[in-house]
C-alpha cells in the first residue's frame, strides 16, 4: 500500500504534467499553429471527465 507521501507525489507529479500540456496548448494558441495531436487528446480527456471546468483556486478545500 502505498504511503500518503507517495500519493501526494504522484498527484502532484500529474498536476505538473497537466500544467506543462496546457502552457504548451496556450503557446501554440499565441503563436497561431496548431497543437500538438498528443497534449489535443489530453486537453480533450480532461474535458471529457467534467473536471475541466473547475477553477481550482476557488475550489474549497473542506470536503
Amino acid at each position: 500500500m502505498p504511503t500518503w507521501e507517495e500519493i501526494q507525489e504522484a498527484r502532484l507529479s500529474d498536476v505538473l504534467e497537466l500544467q506543462k500540456v496546457h502552457k504548451r496548448l496556450l503557446a501554440a494558441k499565441e503563436q497561431g499553429i496548431d497543437p500538438d495531436p498528443a497534449d489535443a487528446e489530453v486537453a480533450r480527456s480532461v474535458a471529457a471527465t467534467g473536471l475541466g471546468g473547475i477553477d481550482r483556486v476557488n475550489a474549497r478545500d473542506d470536503y
